[in-house]
């Protein structure tokens, strides 16, 4: 079980005393999808009891998810229950498919509703999956809502438990101590670009594209959470995030591309939607694939269990989906 105020013995305060420093200075939806899974899992916590939930004890998974129950107006002929989970690391955000792993979850729990915190937001398509599976969605912004409408004395004590000490870099599911970034390719040959990659179902990609050729096929809707590369872009989908290529970005009848585009040329056919910023690429482009080192988090401790290598967790560059 997820102690209350762990935050705050893990950076090495007590509740009585010590000075707690943080560089932010307030609650913002960034702030929040940027909080490590634990961090994020106590404050849902702590807000659900201070609404007069009853809590039950956490499960925590391999993959940075959390589960646990709780009893919403307890004592009360309106008391009901509810299955809440926390989405893995590596997800951090909801796709439909997503939303029916975790109802399927909730089917198993006898007269409970389920509440699916996806930090990173959702997708178009997931919010009406979830809608109809009646799956209530919380994001980064519905948490920075809750506490935006507290008194602000409370507000500013949960802020100050949130962001004691190091509240970005993740802790193992396994042991619970802070995962060590470990730096995967030092060096990466121009020559081994994906030379194409279609995309033929909805998601959320977290990590970088780069490819020579990228295609989005028609009725998907694609969260780009990094910057996305490539030769040529082809999108006949819903898609949103910042895109560079060296080359034509093609919108076909009915696409809708959200973000930002600096490419050579960009063709937007009829009934094709581009909302955000242009840019044309002007210049050499520096070649893909020599870009920073990509790197992961991971369970360094020599005295760790069987499991703590099996933890492999990606950073988390942009904590929102639609930001």
């Amino acid at each position: 079980m997820l102690e209350p105020f762990h935050a705050l013995r893990e950076a090495g305060f007590s509740r009585s005393g010590g000075i707690v420093s943080a560089a932010p200075d307030r609650w913002s939806a960034d702030l929040i999808a940027s909080l490590y899974w634990m961090r994020l899992v106590e404050l849902a916590r702590a807000l659900t009891a201070n609404a007069g939930c009853q809590l039950a004890g956490s499960r925590v998974l391999i993959d940075g998810s959390v589960v646990f129950g709780m009893i919403e107006n307890p004592g009360t002929p309106h008391a009901g229950r509810a299955l809440v989970k926390l989405a893995s690391w590596n997800e951090w955000g909801a796709t439909p498919e997503i939303i029916e792993q975790f109802a399927s979850e909730v089917r198993t729990a006898r007269n409970a509703r389920g509440i699916l915190i996806a930090p990173g937001g959702a997708t178009r398509a997931a919010m009406q999956r979830a809608g109809e599976l009646r799956v209530e969605l919380v994001d980064a912004v519905g948490l920075d809502d809750t506490l935006a409408s507290l008194p602000p004395e409370k507000s500013d004590f949960f802020f100050v438990v949130a962001t004691a000490g190091d509240y970005t870099t993740p802790t193992c599911p396994v042991c619970l101590k802070k995962l060590s970034r470990v730096v995967v390719d030092t060096y990466r040959d121009p020559m081994a670009i994906e030379s194409e990659r279609v995309i033929d179902a909805s998601t959320i990609i977290a990590e970088p594209v780069q490819c020579r050729r990228l295609c989005v096929a028609p009725r998907c809707e694609v969260q780009f959470l990094q910057e996305v590369r490539a030769n040529e872009i082809i999108i006949a989908g819903d898609v949103t995030g910042d895109f560079v290529c060296d080359g034509t970005v093609t919108l076909l009848a009915a696409a809708t591309l959200t973000g930002s585009v600096t490419a050579r040329a960009l063709n937007v056919e009829d009934g094709a939607t581009m909302l955000g910023r242009t840019r044309t690429l002007e210049g050499k482009l520096e070649p893909m694939n020599l870009g920073r080192p990509r790197w992961e988090w991971r369970c360094r401790r020599p005295d760790g269990r069987t499991d703590c290598a099996r933890v492999v967790f990606e950073p988390h560059e942009s904590g929102l989906v639609n930001s």
